[in-house]
């Protein structure tokens, strides 16, 4: 078997798991809407405010680490060393940092400057930043199955579910000890997993982190503090600019657009270990037919989310309550946002895996310069709509610069029998803008009549490209 035959079996099993993940992943966005339902827009509002806080502070924690682990534990057995080395020292450099991040803002909920409930939030940090290392781990060392059951599916479910029975039984501080128990369950699971796989591995490591992964995750750290405010700015400048009840109302129609988000996101593991171990031949040779399998099969999982949230937005949305019904209009654009990310946004992955973290870092720094200088302008003057058009802007900046650059290296990676895919995200943009700006409404019973021939046919491609895959030396 060849290196490229055996990366491609490796993705289309991956793609798989993506896909049963997918519908898996449909439960936890469900009971976030419902959660919304049970505690209001604004409390809601302040709650996804608060996550995404802590992930910034727990991602940031890790120094990159556990995104560095993507690129190091392929490149361990290349270099002869042992296999799990770059795990234990990078878990506990993070568990380390998270707890004084956590032990800061105690201390600072003393004082005005941080309100009293953010340290109940903050008990989680510890177990997210263990679990970001425990889980790239698994990604790491083609294990992406773990991650994908464990947080898109456990975690995503248990902690909403905790919160609302939490709710319902009157105790205090619902939303953050939700929060805690889905973290401590995530962890526990992935720290079973991982000494599964590197069953030598001892706990603490007694020597110091590897040079070469320290230097090449170190930017990814940054990047992944400046990402987080990149990606979460425009909730952040909503709750601002407009207050709780639209950044509740923003942060639903965020979560649902999210649906297809996790569908690149789950393939950046997938693909950063296989660029990673390819040489400068093989880069020059496969990464052009192992890119164009994952942006099929990221669109095509895309497509059939998309299709199904274009065509019942006010049925989903009502689910969070009338009060959540707010500019629809923006849905629409961060639809947009996601499937072009999903194909042209790849860039950034092929970037990673090829070494060009600190290329990353510079990128997302003036895509973040963009987003606030948009978002300032765009968000007072238009609402959600605007906070929605200044992540198009810069997600926009952002894919045309990199793109760019691979061109520049020489590595253009896309093929043209993409151009189908294509197509079909131009076929849901115009199904969007019909049934909104058009004038055209459909019943129910035609909406699920249109949606199911729009599954026949993304069902009837994709029996089309396993046929053609047999092989892939050849046909991908």
């Amino acid at each position: 078997m060849s290196s490229l035959e055996a990366d491609h079996k490796f993705l289309k099993k991956s793609a798989w798991f993506n896909i049963i993940g997918t519908v898996l992943k449909i439960c936890g966005p469900l009971l976030t809407v419902l959660l919304a339902r049970i505690f209001g827009a604004a409390e809601f509002g302040i709650f996804v405010s608060t996550q995404t806080l802590l992930l910034t502070i727990a991602r940031s924690a890790t120094l990159g680490l556990d995104k560095g682990l993507h690129w190091y534990l392929p490149r361990n057995k290349l270099h002869n060393r042992p296999a799990f080395e770059g795990i234990m020292e990078s878990f506990w450099i993070s568990v380390l940092i998270a707890f004084l991040c956590t032990v800061v803002i105690f201390i600072g909920s003393f004082t005005p400057l941080i309100s009293a409930e953010l340290p109940w939030y903050a008990l989680s940090l510890v177990f997210y930043s263990a679990s970001f290392v425990l889980s790239n781990t698994s990604e790491g060392n083609r294990r992406p199955q773990n991650a994908i059951f464990i947080n898109s599916f456990f975690v995503a479910v248990l902690s909403p579910a905790v919160s609302i029975l939490l709710h319902f039984l009157n105790i205090p501080h619902p939303l953050p000890l939700g929060l805690l128990f889905g973290q401590i369950g995530g962890f526990i699971l992935h720290a079973i997993l991982v000494r599964r796989q590197f069953s030598e591995m001892p706990v603490f490591p007694g020597k110091k982190i590897s040079k070469d992964l320290l230097f090449y995750s170190l930017p990814l750290g940054f990047n992944e503090f400046v990402s987080a405010f990149l990606i979460r700015s425009g909730l952040w400048m909503v709750l601002l600019f407009l207050g709780p009840e639209k950044a509740g109302a923003y942060a639903i129609m965020v979560t649902l657009s999210n649906g297809l988000q996790t569908i690149r996101v789950g393939f950046t593991p997938i693909l950063t270990p296989v660029v990673a171990g390819m040489n400068k031949e093989r880069l020059y040779s496969d990464l052009k037919p192992v890119l164009t399998y994952c942006i099929s099969m990221i669109t095509l999982i895309q497509l059939v989310i998309g299709f199904f949230i274009v065509l019942f937005p006010d049925e989903i949305l009502s689910l969070a309550g009338n009060d959540f019904i707010v500019q629809p209009e923006a849905l629409g654009i961060l639809l947009l946002i996601q499937l072009l990310l999903g194909f042209w946004g790849m860039a950034l992955v092929i970037m990673n895996g090829i070494g060009k973290s600190f290329y990353t870092l510079k990128m997302n720094i003036f895509s973040l310069g963009v987003a606030l200088i948009s978002g300032y302008f765009l968000i007072p003057a238009f609402g959600l709509v605007g906070a929605a058009l200044s992540m198009l802007s810069y997600n926009v900046v952002s894919m045309v610069w990199n793109n760019i650059y691979l061109a520049k290296l020489g590595l253009w990676p896309y093929s043209a029998k993409l151009w189908v895919q294509l197509l079909w995200i131009v076929l849901l943009l115009v199904t969007y803008i019909v049934l909104n700006f058009g004038g055209l409404t459909l019943n129910v019973w035609q909406k699920i009549v249109f949606y199911l021939v729009v599954l026949a046919a993304l069902g009837f491609q994709l029996w089309l490209r396993s046929k053609r895959s047999v092989k892939p030396s050849q046909r991908m």
